[in-house]
């Protein structure tokens, strides 16, 4: 689900248009589960496409800059829309996959890596890509959850289309991070409307209570449809799973929601926090960033608050400012931060920079603070992608030191920026490139103000390259107070273009950092062949996390490998 730049980037239709759309997006519900009629599923069929020729009315109507920032899971909606408005036809016949039985145990570790997903449990021909991970850790037990094409055909193996379907991963370890084990998929629920659509983001309130939010669609009738962020719950340390809760449905032909992420209160674990992306589609077509609550364990959700809000530009010839991307944590005193990128427009004289942005509320969500720049972002690669066709996200990620010593409250923003090497392209299309490092910013006086570190991992002197490409940081703080940034990194291929994981850790607040390398493979992007999610893709994001209860020190964090064009979730804890 490929971020592109407000001004030169193009959406990456090959990455974003995949035939998982086609079969996901809507198409559970295409067909209604109980036995009926030809007339009544031509009928219903009939009403479905005049749902989705609202939707894809409705998106037509949002800026060329509002629409560049849409995920992969809602390109892939536009897509499947698309297709079926225009009388195109769905993926193929599903009954023909074949996978292994659930709770596979994960235990191929060719690399000497801890295996997250099980490649068990993959399909022979398509369906066998996973990506995109949330992780959470609370005393002995860890979750992961990612998008897994697979998911698809284990939520409908028989291609019914008038069934749930989910493309969320979930994987659970109840030793520490030794293994884990692979549950198959996160379950979408009993209603025939519901389709899982990716976004993961988990957290966690004590070694048994778990929570996974991700994008969800539903419909009631087949006609109205909601798409918005959904929340699931396990008491049982990840073993299963409630049904999804949709926190936040809106008409898709009115307004959508995209990108959530999900925060749990230390000081009480029954609020948690959500913060999104919202675009509307009627009247003035602005997009913000949007939080909702819940003071009692996610029963219940207060209605939201706008952080930021951003609307078309009253001069013709300006482009819309965006919002996307947030990032949230909650700090030791119940303090609720959040981080995210600004797209501003420009006027015909050019392109401004982009901007990383914070909010906080003291008020336990009630309100929020004027946002706040906390740096200019230069735009990765060419703009539009990184060497070997690599669309990536520059979104922040956002932590909160809430150890009991000296450092407790500072607060780490990390995003990669191109600023310190901008070179003639050598290598890839376009004319310019800019080299991102991972940077991150701190805060020591609660947000008020933030000062730069600077690139934490420099390209290393005996480089033999022109420059190396950084990507896709996570960012948590453990009961020490050290603070680590996992990223991608390709120091260690003079053509940029291999990828390693790379993980840099400060015991001094970002003074300095020592590196540490936790993949061994080097792997090369190459072309997805599963048919279920082609191109050249990579994660949208892979979170770092500590251990949220402050009952042990390190880090924990997943991230993907992948080899021709198969990717599989593996993690690292240091």
């Amino acid at each position: 689900m490929s971020r592109l730049g407000p001004f030169s980037r193009v959406l990456a239709v090959s990455v974003a248009l995949t035939l998982c759309a086609a079969v996901l997006l809507f198409a559970a519900a295409a067909l209604a589960q109980q036995p009926a009629t030809q007339n009544s599923i031509n009928s219903r069929v009939a009403a479905n496409k005049v749902a989705l020729k609202k939707f894809v009315d409705a998106v037509n109507r949002l800026s060329p800059e509002v629409r560049r920032h849409l995920s992969r899971g809602l390109q892939n909606y536009l897509h499947y829309a698309n297709a079926v408005v225009n009388g195109g036809a769905l993926a193929g016949n599903l009954s023909t996959a074949n996978f292994a039985s659930k709770n596979a145990k994960s235990n191929w570790n060719p690399w000497n890596m801890i295996p997250v997903s099980s490649p068990a449990l993959d399909p022979a021909t398509q369906g066998y890509t996973q990506n995109t991970t949330s992780s959470a850790w609370c005393g002995n037990t860890m979750v992961v959850g990612y998008e897994d094409s697979g998911a698809l055909f284990r939520s409908d193996p028989n291609g019914a289309f008038g069934v749930p379907t989910s493309v969320n991963g979930v994987s659970y370890s109840d030793n520490g991070g030794k293994t884990f084990t692979d549950l198959g998929l996160l379950t979408p629920g009993t209603s025939s409307g519901n389709a899982l659509l990716g976004d993961p983001a988990v957290t966690c309130s004590s070694p048994a209570h778990f929570q996974y939010a991700s994008l969800m669609t539903t419909t009631l009738d087949n006609v109205t449809w909601f798409i918005g962020p959904a929340v699931s719950f396990s008491a049982n340390e990840g073993r299963s799973w409630s049904e999804p809760q949709q926190v936040v449905g809106l008409g898709s032909d009115q307004q959508m929601v995209d990108s959530p992420w999900l925060a749990v209160d230390p000081t009480d674990s029954q609020r948690l926090y959500l913060s999104y992306t919202e675009m509307d589609f009627l009247g003035a077509a602005c997009n913000g960033i949007d939080m909702i609550s819940s003071f009692d364990g996610g029963k219940k959700w207060n209605p939201p608050i706008v952080i930021d809000q951003e609307c078309p530009p009253t001069d013709p010839t300006a482009i819309q400012n965006t919002v996307a991307g947030s990032s949230i944590t909650v700090g030791s005193d119940g303090e609720v931060y959040v981080a995210y990128e600004f797209f501003p427009g420009a006027l015909p004289s050019g392109p401004l920079n982009n901007e990383i942005k914070f909010a906080s509320s003291r008020n336990h969500g009630g309100a929020f603070s004027k946002p706040l720049r906390v740096a200019n972002l230069v735009p990765n690669g060419t703009g539009t992608e990184l060497c070997g066709h690599l669309q990536v996200y520059e979104y922040p990620h956002i932590a909160v030191d809430r150890s009991h010593g000296p450092s407790r409250g500072t607060i780490y923003v990390a995003y990669p920026d191109g600023r310190n090497k901008i070179t003639a392209d050598a290598n890839c299309t376009g004319g310019t490139y800019a080299y991102p490092d991972i940077f991150v910013a701190k805060s020591i006086n609660s947000g008020r103000t933030f000062s730069v570190l600077g690139a934490i991992s420099p390209t290393p002197k005996d480089f033999g390259g022109i420059g190396r490409d950084q990507f896709l940081p996570g960012v948590a703080v453990d009961k020490d107070g050290d603070v680590a940034v996992c990223y991608y990194d390709r120091r260690n291929d003079p053509a940029d273009m291999r990828v390693d994981r790379f993980c840099s850790v400060s015991s001094n607040q970002g003074k300095t950092w020592t590196d540490r390398q936790v993949s061994n493979l080097q792997w090369l992007p190459s072309l997805n062949r599963d048919p279920l999610d082609p191109g050249y893709g990579i994660s949208e994001y892979d979170a770092l996390t500590s251990e949220f209860l402050l009952h042990g020190d390190g880090f924990f964090g997943a991230f993907l490998v992948e080899i021709s064009g198969n990717q599989n979730v593996v993690a690292t804890k240091f």
